[in-house]
């Protein structure tokens, strides 16, 4: 039937086009966001889902900045104390000989002043390896660093209390008495020596526990992210053919409601 009050035809093309410029403007949103979910008025429910997602991952990369400054402090602190352990090697060569009665007097005065400046060396090593404010080879207590979202900590266990005697223990007074020389050298300076080489063991371990830990958070980011990007990344292939295909049909749509307006002008030709 035609009617010049109802134009079933113009209704139906008009319905089509709306769907397809709703369908077209919702395309378009996916192709430039890049997501098929950018908002909560996209999806409510997932796009809840893929906020708490990006925070967990953003509580990681977090973590992971803090672990990296803790490997600053390990790598402060295995410095440290690889440098004293070096110089104990030039420290015990200075006490062999300063340990030998028949060095002159002048001889040992100079070895004395060697062995004077090496220990002071090892001392100004031991209290100034700080990385921002924090010392572990000073610290004889623990330090704890955040290691994962839920707050839990990764101890770093101060060196102080391992440490803490070698620049008394190798003292001038007590390398170079004659009488207790062998002593010196066979247990004094060798318990030291071991107790530095302890702590360049637990700095080692620290290390590697913090590197272990960094790249397990590092998983678990990348897990998340590749969830994420399967809840809400756009297809942005299909949707670039779907947009063109959606853009023909506007046009047709457009054809169509264009066609069926004209339809009552139709009747006008029975009254010529």
């Amino acid at each position: 039937m035609t009617s010049i009050h109802t134009n079933l035809s113009a209704l139906v093309a008009l319905q089509t086009l709306n769907t397809v410029q709703s369908n077209l403007s919702a395309t378009e949103k996916r192709v430039s966001t890049g997501y098929t979910v950018s908002s909560a008025l996209d999806n409510g429910a997932i796009f809840a889902i893929a906020q708490s997602i990006r925070n967990n991952i953003a509580g990681i990369t977090a973590v992971n900045s803090q672990l990296g400054g803790a490997q600053g402090l390990i790598a402060v602190s295995n410095a440290s104390l690889t440098q004293v352990s070096d110089l104990l090697t030039q420290l015990r060569d200075i006490a062999t000989r300063l340990a030998d009665q028949s060095i002159s007097t002048d001889t040992r005065a100079q070895l004395t002043t060697q062995y004077v400046n090496l220990v002071a060396t090892i001392n100004n090593n031991l209290v100034t390896a700080s990385y921002q404010g924090t010392n572990l080879i000073g610290t004889s207590g623990s330090i704890g660093v955040i290691q994962d979202v839920l707050a839990n900590q990764l101890t770093l266990q101060g060196q102080a209390s391992t440490v803490g005697t070698v620049v008394t223990n190798l003292s001038l007074g007590v390398a170079t008495s004659i009488t207790s020389a062998g002593t010196f050298l066979l247990q004094t300076f060798l318990t030291e020596l071991n107790l530095v080489a302890t702590s360049l063991n637990v700095v080692g371990s620290l290390n590697q526990r913090l590197a272990n830990q960094i790249n397990y958070n590092s998983s678990i980011s990348d897990a998340l992210t590749e969830g994420l990007g399967s809840l809400v990344d756009a297809n942005l292939p299909a949707e670039s053919a779907r947009l063109q295909a959606l853009q023909v049909q506007q046009q047709l749509a457009t054809q169509s409601l264009s066609i069926a307006n004209q339809g009552p002008s139709v009747l006008l030709t029975l009254f010529r």
